[in-house]
């Protein structure tokens, strides 16, 4: 699998990019996004033309954003761009991204790279230290994979990857898994739940209460967010005692009475690397 340049920090993946040949451009690895972004700024600096515009719902609201086109796209590997990995034509929409932090001196973040970009691909993360390599799919097991142990996902209606969990041992929820979340200052894992999981949660468990808070900027602003902990999560193969919930107040994406939790990287801190096999829609730990 060809390793790719990257850098990690608070539970994300950021790859350097080439867009139409410039270089190099720091995209967030984001699972949790159907579409992906490019920063606004940016966008107007290459003079990536715009096609289309969409509506876009965020963590922490609801907007109306342009979509442009890149003629090619693709991640670097020691600074020169990876041919094999190019794609042509990706629609990203653009977004103000100033708000967020690259672990690069110097650098800003330039955008979020999407389900849309890497549904082609089998994508393997090594956790510490930090390592991603990418395969075009060639129809058999990712070399070194227990092909046994693995999370089915799908891709929703929003081409965002939903797996399936259970909480506290009888609620069974689909729920996003987003890499493109920072890590919060959350002891232990944990998992971001809508309200009215919280409150199903509550309706059985009276004794479970908010015991912290914290802030959190998101698409479309920043939030207040209570925090509680519940009996159990389970997801595939995985079984975690006493975690911690995140509730996502109903706002943006979270206010869609269908909308459903989600996960991030944090929740894999103790397995060493993790493989998305998008054509097989498998999670393989």
């Amino acid at each position: 699998m060809p390793i790719v340049d990257c850098v990690s920090d608070r539970g994300q993946f950021f790859l350097p990019m080439s867009l139409n040949g410039s270089a190099p451009h720091y995209f967030i690895f984001d699972s949790g996004a159907g579409i992906s972004a490019v920063d606004q700024a940016l966008a107007a600096e290459l003079h990536l033309p715009i096609i289309a515009h969409t509506e876009l719902a965020g963590t922490a609201g609801v907007m109306t954003v342009n979509q442009v086109r890149i003629t090619r796209i693709a991640p670097l590997r020691r600074g020169r761009i990876v041919d094999d990995l190019s794609w042509y034509g990706l629609t990203p929409t653009t977004q103000d991204l100033s708000a967020f932090h690259v672990p690069v001196p110097g650098a800003r973040e330039a955008g979020l790279l999407g389900n849309d970009y890497l549904q082609n691909y089998v994508v393997q993360l090594q956790l510490d230290p930090p390592l991603v390599e990418i395969l075009r799919p060639t129809g058999f097991v990712p070399a070194g994979v227990d092909p046994q142990r693995f999370i089915p996902f799908m891709l929703d209606d929003n081409g965002i990857v939903r797996v399936k969990a259970t909480l506290d041992g009888w609620m069974n929820v689909d729920l996003r898994f987003d890499t493109g979340s920072a890590t919060m200052t959350v002891e232990g894992p944990y998992l971001n739940v809508t309200t009215p999981m919280w409150e199903a949660l509550r309706d059985r468990r009276p004794d479970y209460q908010v015991h912290d808070t914290l802030e959190a900027t998101g698409i479309g602003g920043k939030l207040q967010l209570d925090v509680g902990t519940i009996t159990s999560l389970d997801v595939g193969p995985l079984h975690f005692p006493q975690v911690k919930v995140v509730i996502q107040p109903p706002v943006g994406y979270f206010a869609i009475p269908d909308a459903v939790g989600f996960i991030a990287l944090n929740l894999f801190q103790s397995n060493s690397w993790l493989t998305f096999d998008y054509p097989n829609g498998r999670l393989y730990l």
